[in-house]
């Protein structure tokens, strides 16, 4: 099923962004009350249409007349904002329900955040009986700048402009407003969502920004979402069509809960949530000053149509900086001398002793007039994508004047390539920096900031290109049938921890290449086995009590003949029952031992808001150690895959560094697809690690394996 097809619709939102009337439930005319603070901002932002203030004990609040109840109000209401306290608001919802209101904002706190989860969810409940959706609870409100709506009771002048911001922080989406009104930057709309009771950001994003011709990006401060896989695919639709920035808070790893596979121990949410992003096209910020510095560049300009970036600045130094950093985030700064010195190597550019090797360096005499010269030619040149300016204070330039150039020139040449500059000096570059925002442009005070924000803008536009070639991924034809067979007779047994074999049938049957092996019971039986299996062999303990073999002494590997086989088979079961006197041994695995390869780790541990995750690494015993893993959240293609492969630190071993043959890529990605597929078919499927995988040169091998399953509900 479609993941948005599971996502409700709510048409009364558009009434929450564009009412013609607003009633404010717990309306004060007490400067500092919150019921004032939102009718206040309300009326000076500029609200045009009809305002309902409700209290009980006024008449009058700011020149509007005052209502006892929301039933005495005479007209219609689009959009009510309740801030009363808790106790009273079920009721209030109910009046509002069959008043016929058609959109709430919570402000009032006191729900789930507090514990009381029953009562956040009998609202929900009054909500959808009337199709009247809200925000909140535990909230501060909501702006949206094309409605002259400002029904918060954060700062009053928002700089109007074409990001929408999305909140689950209170405070900090408050502290946040009048960061972006100092900062300059312009939004479409603000809105605090705070429990998220019924509608989150993913109801937010489908339901109307995504058609909102307003807004152009989205940013999200994000601390959870509850419904990750629904989310995934809305987030990718949207961003397919608007960018979205996200800065998620809780990125240590003190939250992480140690589960008993790898996979578990190193799934941190974290992880989980970057990967998420990646795969959905999020651009995900480590703070807000990056985001909101990232929006600035992406709000302002256009997509890229190729990847050569120019520099153009007045300082080597600065220059430099800049050049290390496009480096780091991968950047490609066009390099062909010919082109660039027909460009910019000009009297009315640069001085003889200037530098076309990008950074172009008009040195620290060029002047206003220079700058001016150089940022046109750029614009003009169609091997050129992409242009950063840099600027350093010098006695020889007029900041202010430099300003009104750089606005003119941006001004002649509209839209046509992304720009962003970046300039350092005193209160006069400042200044300049605030002109320039103020128009639009977008002007940063360091060159790693311009940097960054144009590297966002390129990820963003390589993932649109990536995915547009991709389409809709198609499900794996996999021997469902048999392979639930198998987990009901576990399930059968009361365990949930599958045995090897078990694990190995099921992998059998996904088409992924087994060692051949049959287990022993008992050591007559182990040399019967050996002898099909074929010398060398590796022999282990099977039993759901003894999940680490190696550390329990029950491997033993490359046994050569028939005489070792009796003796290795005592010695297993001894070891394992000296290591856990209680375990339930099953019997000895007895399968091929297949010469030496490079060792690989598929994991997959199953996230409470986004599902299977799967992990892929260097394998082997130093899957822990080295921890040099990705995670990706399935399902996924093979396209999706390939990142993986090539995103661990250690990628060059399995293509084949210092000597090595490369690895069977194909089939590696093959196998990773496998996975992904078995484990969101299969919801039985808790955890699983495939450790070691053996990537060959020719083929693959899963050389040892285990499945846990869900607990049983």
């Amino acid at each position: 099923m479609n993941e948005v097809s599971k996502i409700k619709k709510y048409p009364g939102l558009k009434y929450m962004f564009e009412p013609k009337s607003i009633a404010v439930i717990g309306a004060s005319k007490k400067p500092g009350k919150i019921g004032y603070e939102i009718m206040d901002n309300i009326i000076s932002y500029g609200f045009k249409g009809e305002i309902y203030p409700i209290n009980l004990r006024e008449t009058e609040i700011l020149g509007k007349k005052v209502y006892k109840s929301i039933s005495d109000v005479p007209g219609e209401i689009d959009f009510a904002v309740i801030s009363i306290p808790a106790k009273f608001v079920p009721a209030v919802f109910e009046e509002c329900g069959k008043k016929g209101v058609k959109s709430l904002a919570l402000i009032t706190s006191g729900f789930a955040e507090v514990g009381d989860h029953k009562t956040e969810e009998k609202l929900v409940k009054i909500a959808e009986k009337y199709n009247m959706p809200f925000i909140g609870p535990n909230i501060f409100g909501m702006v949206y700048a094309p409605s002259n709506l400002n029904a918060s009771f954060g700062p009053s002048d928002v700089k109007p402009g074409k990001l929408a911001f999305i909140t689950q922080s209170g405070a900090l989406g408050i502290a946040l407003m009048g960061w972006t009104i100092t900062n300059k930057i312009g939004l479409s709309s603000i809105i605090s969502i705070g429990n998220k009771a019924q509608i989150g950001e993913s109801e937010l994003l489908f339901n109307y920004l995504k058609d909102d011709p307003n807004t152009t990006a989205i940013l999200l401060y994000v601390e959870g979402l509850r419904k990750g896989q629904v989310a995934m695919k809305v987030f990718k639709d949207v961003g397919m069509k608007k960018p979205i920035i996200a800065v998620k808070s809780g990125r240590s790893v003190r939250g992480a809960v140690a589960a008993a596979s790898h996979t578990g121990s190193l799934a941190g949410s974290d992880k989980i949530y970057s990967a998420a992003f990646k795969q959905m096209g999020v651009l995900r910020a480590i703070d807000a000053s990056e985001a909101f510095d990232w929006a600035r560049c992406i709000t302002n300009n256009p997509r890229p149509e190729g990847k050569n970036v120019v520099i153009i600045t007045n300082g080597g130094g600065v220059g430099v900086m800049a050049t290390d950093a496009a480096e780091d985030v991968d950047l490609n700064l066009y390099d062909d001398q010919g082109i660039l010195k027909e460009l910019f190597f000009k009297p009315d550019i640069m001085p003889p002793f200037g530098s076309t090797k990008n950074p172009i360096d008009i040195t620290g005499g060029g002047g206003e007039l220079a700058y001016k010269k150089a940022i046109e030619a750029a614009f003009q040149a169609k091997e050129i994508d992409a242009i950063v300016v840099l600027y350093c204070q010098t006695a020889t330039t007029n900041p202010d004047l430099l300003a009104d150039y750089v606005i003119e020139v941006l001004e002649a040449y509209k839209n046509k390539k992304p720009f962003v500059i970046a300039s350092i000096g005193g209160e006069a570059v400042e200044e300049m920096v605030d002109k320039l925002n103020e128009k639009h442009i977008p002007a940063y005070d360091l060159p790693e900031k311009a940097i960054s924000s144009l590297a966002a803008l390129y990820r963003w536009d390589e993932f649109i290109e990536e995915h547009e070639k991709i389409g809709p991924l198609k499900p794996l034809q996999l021997p469902l049938k048999e392979i639930k067979a198998i987990i009901k007779k576990v399930r059968k047994e009361g365990r949930v921890q599958m045995l090897e074999d078990e694990s190995k049938e099921i992998f059998k049957l996904c088409n992924l290449e087994v060692p051949r092996y049959d287990l022993a019971q008992n050591a007559d039986d182990a040399v019967e086995i050996a002898k099909v299996v074929g010398f060398p062999i590796v022999m282990k303990v099977v039993s759901e009590d003894i999940i680490h073999k190696s550390e329990a002494g029950g491997v033993i590997v490359n046994i050569k003949d028939i005489f070792a086989v009796e003796d290795a088979f005592n010695e297993i079961v001894e070891n394992s029952l000296k290591y856990n006197p209680d375990a339930k041994i099953r019997g000895i695995l007895v399968t091929e031992m297949i010469p030496k390869a490079t060792e690989v780790i598929i994991g997959v541990s199953r996230d409470p808001s986004f599902g299977p995750v799967v992990m892929f690494g260097l394998g082997g015993i130093y899957v822990e150690i080295l921890k040099d893993v990705v995670f990706r959240v399935a399902p996924f293609g093979t396209e999706e895959a390939q990142h993986m492969i090539d995103g661990i630190k250690s990628t060059e071993m399995l293509y084949g560094a210092r000597g090595q043959n490369q690895v069977d890529l194909e089939a590696l990605n093959n196998a990773i697809c496998i996975i992904s597929q078995l484990v969101s078919q299969i919801d039985d499927i808790q955890e699983l690690d495939i450790n070691p995988l053996f990537a060959m040169e020719r083929g693959i091998s899963v050389v040892d394996a285990r499945i846990t399953l869900t607990e049983k509900k």
